[in-house]
């Protein structure tokens, strides 16, 4: 596999390059077809009926979404004989192509493959499929802001709020959790993406950074399930306050760095009378709130009984220290004032 990772990263740097200089969407969907080609060495790296079952599953979603958006260019250059993607007027044609890159994103209804495909990869490579792979299709919607439909976009958000919150709340296995927070915070991300797409870029910046912490450490501390978190302070006390950190601020608790892109979509929904858009996400998030509050209290606030007389479970000694996941993690934190900053900023663009 270490052979193949400058190709899938130069393959991944050259299609973002295509969706940053391009806007005609036959560029933008050959982009496409070579991100799902490049992620899916990734996740079928081996041999094992689980990563071949996710391979199958998350090809099989992503060429299905890709006939419609190619199915939504040939209609619009039929008709209009554009091939921008700017160009696509029509409602039908625009939405049709909107709920194609909710399928490329992974939001309700078209959730299903997420889970499945993230439980049968590794930790490390869930972060390209989780950040990376949804930079392309967050372009495209972006650029397509001022044409989609509010009402769409907005069901569309809450119902991935709460079904990913709701999904969530019995889970045990860490991979399908941390693939339910994603599709909760994609939602958050693109609620908000008609009437500010700052702060959609803002948001995704901030939720890339935080899930690619919770991911490093949670590969750092060889944890599949819950259970396994019992032992994780005991194991690894910084690796797992780190995680916790991770975790909190997915949450959206205040001061970290997840609350900040929540408290100014809440604010910016508000300020555009969609009071109920706004009013629902919250209660939608009170569910995803709960298993992040789950797995920080199993991995740092609980101690289980011991058998023997020592305080804590042997664990050799070492001075290494993981730069990577040491620097995300408290890239993960901030401060309120950090916060009014960029709501001020917000403000001043939006007049």
């Amino acid at each position: 596999m270490p052979i193949f990772q400058p190709i899938i990263l130069t393959t991944l740097t050259i299609t973002t390059l295509i969706f940053l200089s391009s806007t005609h969407l036959v560029l933008m969907w050959v982009a496409l077809e070579l991100n799902t080609l490049v992620v899916l060495p990734l996740i079928a790296n081996k041999s094992h009926p689980r990563s071949i079952e996710a391979s199958t599953k998350y090809f099989l979603t992503q060429a299905a979404a890709s006939a419609l958006i190619i199915f939504s260019w040939t209609l619009n250059y039929i008709t209009t004989g554009g091939g921008q993607i700017t160009e696509v007027t029509n409602q039908v044609l625009t939405t049709i192509m909107t709920l194609a890159l909710f399928i490329k994103i992974g939001l309700v209804p078209f959730h299903f493959w997420v889970p499945e495909t993230i439980q049968g990869m590794a930790p490390t490579a869930s972060i390209f499929l989780l950040t990376w792979q949804k930079l392309g299709p967050l372009i495209m919607l972006y650029l397509m802001s001022p044409l989609i439909n509010f009402e769409v976009l907005s069901a569309v958000s809450i119902l991935s709020a709460t079904v990913a919150g709701w999904l969530g709340l019995n889970q045990t296995q860490i991979r399908k959790l941390v693939a339910f927070s994603s599709i909760a915070q994609m939602s958050w991300t693109l609620v908000i993406i008609k009437y500010a797409p700052s702060l959609t870029i803002l948001a995704f910046y901030l939720y890339s950074i935080t899930i690619s912490a919770t991911l490093l450490t949670l590969e750092k501390l060889s944890t599949t399930s819950i259970n396994n978190l019992l032992l994780s302070f005991q194991k690894a006390p910084v690796t797992s306050l780190l995680l916790t950190i991770s975790l909190l601020s997915l949450s959206g608790l205040p001061p970290l760095a997840g609350f900040l892109p929540k408290w100014l979509t809440i604010d910016q929904l508000v300020a555009e009378g969609a009071i109920w858009v706004a009013f629902t996400m919250l209660m939608a998030s009170l569910l995803s709130l709960f298993f992040y509050l789950r797995l920080w209290y199993n991995s740092a606030s609980t101690l289980p009984p011991n058998t023997i007389n020592t305080q804590r479970l042997w664990r050799k000694p070492t001075q290494q220290t993981n730069l990577t996941i040491n620097s995300l993690a408290m890239a993960a934190l901030t401060l309120i004032l950090a916060a009014t900053m960029m709501k001020a900023i917000t403000k001043q663009e939006a007049y």
